[in-house]
């Protein structure tokens, strides 16, 4: 049983015309889109640019550049390598990355120690997150070189878990990557998608993290029904990925990913 488990239980360059939304908008959660970075292919190169800097020339380009928008939520303990690996499959794929940086705030409480396990150390954390994600889609969904009915909410963890329980901006659908939707905190339970919004959740039966019972299940107990645009795969042994918390370095979890965003796009009036 982790302690993860136990503790559970108990753009300032962005606004332009989104001037109204910027005026309104937390600094600490605006510096987390402005300091955070975007992940994209353009004329057969892969650029990654810190989002501040990157949306002159976003602004520049047509709509029809990118097949699709992902907002990607980082998991508890920061950009990592799993976020860039994450963001950089998703650009060759030909969509455009926006990666917020949660730790960009000026006060950042440790909401995790990943080298045990153990979370839940700070449970307004979701809150911030749920912030953040709803900021960075206003922003996003702004630009000229998005087009807003293809933005998709994507999170690993703590960012799953956000991805799993906002509610705010419409989106084209949401991955939920390493997150179960069970936890002890009600706040922190369940999925709350619209009816019909495209979901895909992605666990692993044995999980280091989610070993109590409390947090174990799926999100498709969540969900009404079982399709390629409502889904929820549960990786279980004999499968390679069954005892790891992070999913997208399997290629499996990879293609369920693009096949998803792929059916999710064509599925969009």
């Amino acid at each position: 049983m982790s302690k993860f488990g136990r503790v559970l239980a108990s753009v300032l360059l962005a606004c332009g015309p989104m001037t109204a939304a910027c005026a309104q908008a937390d600094p600490e959660v605006s510096r987390t889109f402005e300091q955070g970075w975007t992940h994209f292919r353009l004329d057969g190169s892969l650029q990654v640019v810190r989002i501040a800097q990157a949306l002159p020339q976003l602004g520049r380009l047509p709509r029809s550049t990118f097949r699709g928008t992902v907002v990607y939520m980082h998991g508890c303990s920061g950009i990592d390598a799993l976020s860039d690996r994450t963001a950089d499959m998703l650009a060759a794929a030909g969509y455009l990355v926006f990666i917020p940086d949660s730790f960009a705030r000026m006060t950042k409480p440790v909401s995790c120690d990943p080298s045990r396990n153990l979370g839940g150390l700070h449970r307004e954390v979701l809150s911030w997150r749920q912030a953040e994600a709803d900021h960075a889609l206003k922003q996003v969904k702004a630009l000229p070189s998005v087009d807003a009915s293809k933005a998709f909410l994507m999170g690993l963890s703590e960012g799953g878990i956000t991805t799993a329980t906002y509610v705010g901006e419409a989106v084209a659908g949401r991955i939920i990557e390493g997150w179960t939707c069970h936890a002890g905190w009600p706040e922190y339970r369940g999925l709350l998608a619209p009816p019909g919004e495209p979901v895909l959740a992605m666990s692993s039966e044995n999980d280091p993290w989610f070993q109590e019972p409390v947090l174990r299940g799926d999100c498709g107990e969540f969900m009404t029904t079982n399709s390629a645009l409502r889904r929820s795969v549960v990786f279980r042994p004999p499968h390679p990925a069954a005892p790891h918390h992070d999913l997208m370095w399997n290629a499996d979890a990879r293609r369920l990913v693009l096949e998803f965003l792929d059916a999710a796009s064509n599925a969009r009036p």
